[in-house]
């Protein structure tokens, strides 16, 4: 038999449990809500019911979707992020300059956090705002973790924090620089370019290390 898992608890555990889920995928039913958390689908249901009431969840047939004002939340939260407000500036100068894909990240732990993504129709990846992975799978992910632990030498550039590695998207090679930096309160984040390989210049490279740069002096003075 397939082990069962306690369920958690408290409330806060309980609800980021429950959800956790819709960070990959638009809509789920009860029935998929259940299925992904191991909640009694009476709990689930109560739950959702709730959630729906105050605008965190909204509800179209037997979907449930994240509701407005989690939303908004979110929006909020990200308006009022001091590195978010520090590089935005500098990430559409960036994209305008090179006609490349910009993201800036930060690490957790050992995940990395997608805090903005500035793009166009030329450049197609799989990230987006919002997003967390492993910070190992990802190329910003391992300049993110050399800065921190001072490791993969064998990535890293000659100033300790930048790296250029290549990725496979649907089939078509990309290529990733990343420049990771201080931004104070002892937290790391990195800006990075990605896009197709014949598109990632030394000059575009040297621009994102200086914003880089700017970022990190204005964020720790």
């Amino acid at each position: 038999m397939p082990e069962v898992l306690p369920t958690p608890s408290s409330v806060m555990d309980r609800l980021d449990l429950l959800l956790e889920p819709f960070r990959d995928t638009d809509g789920l039913t009860l029935t998929e809500l259940c299925r992904r958390t191991g909640f009694p689908r009476s709990s689930a249901h109560r739950m959702l019911l709730q959630l729906v009431r105050v605008g965190w969840m909204r509800r179209s047939g037997t979907t449930y979707h994240l509701g407005p004002k989690i939303v908004e939340l979110g929006a909020l939260a990200q308006a009022h992020d001091r590195i978010h407000s520090a590089a935005l500036r500098s990430m559409y100068a960036l994209h305008r300059e090179t006609g490349l894909a910009v993201h800036l990240t930060v690490l957790d732990n050992d995940q990395v956090v997608y805090l903005e993504k500035v793009s166009g129709a030329q450049v197609t990846d799989s990230t987006w705002a919002g997003q967390r992975r492993l910070a190992e799978d990802t190329v910003a992910g391992l300049a993110l973790l050399a800065r921190r632990d001072r490791s993969h030498p064998a990535l890293t550039g000659s100033n300790g924090h930048s790296i250029v590695g290549g990725v496979v998207h649907g089939g078509e090679c990309f290529r990733h620089a990343v420049a990771a930096f201080a931004a104070g309160d002892g937290e790391i984040a990195a800006l990075s370019l990605a896009g197709p390989v014949e598109a990632m210049s030394e000059d575009a490279v040297r621009r994102l290390r200086r914003a880089a740069d700017h970022l990190e002096t204005t964020l720790t003075a």
